[in-house]
């Protein structure tokens, strides 16, 4: 019972730290999770370095200049998380389930904190 209440303040808190309302998400895979707008290099050796970002991005069947504008948002080196964030808020109801849809594809949980 412990493990449980610990492990829902957990999510709460990340949610709460992630903003409930924005359009930021938390992508979990091979016991990793993190906020696709986030900076570190657990994100660029899960996401970009492996090539999960391309196939995500062709998965999701947007726009080839919406593709293009969240790999390089999710990948750059110089990544500006505002500039992200303006991009996800940007995307339609349907485009930010597809690209979620994609995500869940390649093996990703989204908005799940696996293994607490």
């Amino acid at each position: 019972m412990q493990r449980m209440l610990t492990c829902a303040a957990i999510v709460v808190a990340a949610l709460l730290m992630g903003g409930c309302s924005s359009n930021n998400f938390l992508v979990y895979k091979d016991a990793k999770h993190f906020y696709v707008t986030s900076n570190g290099p657990e994100l660029k050796r899960v996401l970009c370095d492996s090539g999960d970002m391309d196939r995500i991005a062709g998965d999701s069947k947007l726009p080839d200049a919406m593709q293009k504008e969240l790999k390089d948002g999710i990948c750059a080196s110089n990544k500006v998380k505002d500039r992200l964030m303006a991009s996800l808020d940007g995307m339609s109801k349907e485009q930010r389930a597809a690209l979620k849809e994609a995500f869940r594809h390649n093996g990703y949980d989204i908005n799940v904190i696996a293994n607490c």
